[in-house]
């Protein structure tokens, strides 16, 4: 070491920050045994279960969406049995069509007995 501030302290080498040292060569020596003949169980690993299928999906979707417009229509119809509505007389409605008259007159057919 040519600079004194480099200098490494007592304890160390000076070439420890360094990779593929003995240290680190030393560790990967543990963890992976170097005999191959020998026959070493695996680790378990824990797989994800599959993921739900498409049709699953939706079918869950159409039966959430199912329940929810039962639950709309059923408060509907407690509300309209605890608040009648009340009725609406056709001029009251917007519009010409509303307030026509919707009962059909027949004309009367004139008869001819000389055919």
């Amino acid at each position: 070491m040519v600079n004194p501030a480099l200098k490494t302290p007592e304890g160390e080498s000076a070439y420890a920050s360094a990779s593929g040292t003995a240290k680190s060569d030393s560790r990967e020596d543990q963890k992976t045994p170097k005999d191959w003949t020998i026959h070493r169980p695996q680790t378990e690993k824990a797989e994800d279960p599959p993921p739900k299928p498409m049709y699953q999906v939706l079918l869950d979707h159409v039966k959430s969406m199912w329940n929810a417009s039962a639950s709309a229509v059923q408060l509907d119809q407690v509300n309209n049995q605890l608040n009648p509505p009340l009725p609406v007389s056709p001029s009251d409605l917007p519009g010409v069509l509303a307030k026509e008259a919707l009962v059909y007159t027949p004309h009367t057919v004139k008869k001819t007995e000389n055919i």
